[in-house]
């Protein structure tokens, strides 16, 4: 379900015209098992934070001001905006 969510958002409009795959690399793949990570204020994003240790992900792309952008990086990543990572590759 989480993969699918992540799929469903790069395929939005204004993400795909900011983010191209060719240029980004590895956006996302199955990590199997999961670290148990209890860190966001949202219970239910701690997932994404899972995801991006178990997967040794450099970048954790996201809108939530409040929420994961606010926390700047997890461990080895770095959590930004969606405009702050499309500007890396410009």
């Amino acid at each position: 379900m989480h993969v699918d969510e992540a799929r469903s958002t790069l395929r939005k409009l204004r993400v795909a015209d900011a983010i191209k795959p060719y240029k980004t690399g590895r956006l996302a793949e199955d990590v199997n098992p999961l670290p148990r990570v209890e860190r966001s204020s949202d219970p239910t994003d701690d997932f994404l934070l899972s995801m991006s240790e178990g997967g040794k992900a450099d970048y954790l792309v996201t809108g939530d001001k409040s929420g994961l952008l606010a926390l700047g990086r997890h461990k080895a990543t770095r959590i930004v905006f969606a405009k702050e990572f499309a500007g890396l590759f410009v």
